[in-house]
């Protein structure tokens, strides 16, 4: 919106500036902060959240090296520099750190969902190939780890994904009904299910499992106003 100060005399509208809003006050502070405290991370991240919120990817990145030379063992810096490389549209480098996370973290879930993302971008099925082999390889993991029961449960979730992507809907149906099977409550695999039977174009399959969805899925959700567009 255009701020104006009109002035009868005159005649004229005389474009101003608006007023500071209130983030912008919080950054402006933060700035001169971070120049009296140039480590501090705190102040380093609440600085990076700002310019993630205005898309400012190149001034993010900058902030994103500086805590990493500062935390070097913090993977989700490593994490969200690979995310940012995405949105910058540098998929081959955000793929290389998504790996490397992989490699350094393997039940790292948002890892490998950052790799399929990165490889649809770039659309490299072939290398969505070897993806899916990553995948299992931590599904089986997982199942050796019995303290890992949510990390295995969200890469058998992303292997169905992975299939979707592929067209392999018979394979990741079976995948969804073993997860409704293990856990009734859990309203992912209905949402997926909906979305494959839509894709089918069987329309009144598919709302049988947006109905299941809808009753599950916490109203304060983010993927609860999803739900809506995927239903109509």
């Amino acid at each position: 919106m255009e701020w104006f100060y009109f002035n009868p005399k005159q005649a004229i509208s005389t474009p101003l500036s608006p007023p500071p809003t209130v983030e912008e006050n919080t950054e402006k502070a933060l700035e001169e902060e971070i120049v009296s405290n140039p480590d501090d991370v705190l102040i380093l991240r609440n600085l990076l959240e700002n310019r993630i919120k205005n898309r400012e990817l190149p001034a993010a990145l900058s902030i994103i090296n500086k805590l990493i030379e500062l935390e070097p063992n913090e993977t989700e810096w490593h994490f969200l520099k690979s995310h940012l490389y995405v949105h910058n549209g540098e998929l081959e480098l955000a793929k290389l750190g998504f790996r490397d996370i992989i490699l350094k973290d393997p039940y790292y879930i948002e890892a490998y969902r950052g790799l399929v993302v990165a490889a649809m971008e770039d659309e490299e099925m072939n290398e969505m190939k070897e993806i899916e082999k990553m995948v299992v390889e931590g599904i089986k993991m997982c199942k050796n780890n019995e303290n890992k029961e949510s990390e295995l449960r969200d890469l058998k979730l992303l292997l169905a994904q992975i299939w979707v992507i592929g067209e392999k809907y018979d394979e990741a149906l079976k995948v969804y009904r073993e997860l409704v099977d293990e856990e009734p409550g859990d309203y992912r695999p209905y949402l997926c299910q909906g979305m494959i039977y839509t894709a089918l174009k069987k329309n009144d399959e598919a709302e049988k499992y947006f109905e299941k969805y809808r009753g599950l899925v916490p109203k304060e959700h983010p993927n609860a106003k999803f739900e809506f567009m995927m239903s109509t």
